[in-house]
């Protein structure tokens, strides 16, 4: 991941193509938008951008979305980008705030012979980062804690938390993304999955 002309991290090859999978950000309305921060599941990979949920529910409420999600992205990456937004649009807040919070241990690493930023987590074999993982348990659910109330502080309107599940979950307060089917890739949740949790999200804010 590098960092981008207004400050955000982005995905390493992002020069290859746009980085982030909606509309420029110099295309958003500052006074009529969503917004959207958390992992590969939000961000939409393995289904078209019109079929993703951030698309699908903003189409619903008529309003322009921003999605900074990054695949294998953890809090760290979330809390750096929402911060950059709570200050580039700090007289322009949204009108919702979705956030995907990923697994507590996926984090951005700096290793030697990358030149960029790269997403380490519960994946990664380098003895070095299974040590952190292990020592750091306690520490990674902490700094979750502090994020989830940082971000309400940041902004002044309704935040909505979403996490991604394999299983059937229920509900209490957090909006669950489960896979229903398949995405092009066959791993990630295809157009059936975003478009359940879309209905999930619009009907959320259509009973608060």
């Amino acid at each position: 991941m590098i960092f981008d002309e207004n400050g955000f991290l982005c995905p390493a090859d992002f020069k290859k193509s746009k980085p982030f999978r909606c509309k420029p950000l110099s295309k958003i309305d500052p006074d009529n938008y969503i917004l959207f921060a958390g992992t590969s599941h939000t961000e939409g990979v393995g289904v078209d951008i019109d079929d993703s949920y951030p698309f699908l529910v903003a189409k619903h409420f008529n309003y322009d979305y921003f999605n900074l999600s990054i695949g294998g992205t953890g809090n760290d990456v979330i809390e750096h980008n929402l911060l950059v937004w709570s200050y580039l649009f700090r007289d322009h807040q949204p009108k919702y705030v979705f956030v995907e919070w990923p697994p507590n241990e996926r984090y951005l690493a700096k290793y030697p012979g990358y030149e960029n930023f790269i997403p380490s987590g519960n994946w990664s074999e380098d003895s070095n980062a299974v040590d952190l993982l292990i020592k750091g348990k306690h520490v990674f659910a902490n700094k979750s804690k502090m994020l989830y109330n940082l971000t309400r502080c940041l902004f002044k309107c309704p935040v909505f938390d979403i996490r991604y599940t394999s299983l059937l979950t229920d509900d209490s307060g957090t909006i669950w993304l489960e896979k229903l089917d398949k995405g092009s890739d066959n791993s990630h949740p295809g157009p059936k999955s975003h478009k359940d949790v879309s209905e999930k999200i619009i009907e959320r804010i259509m009973t608060r």
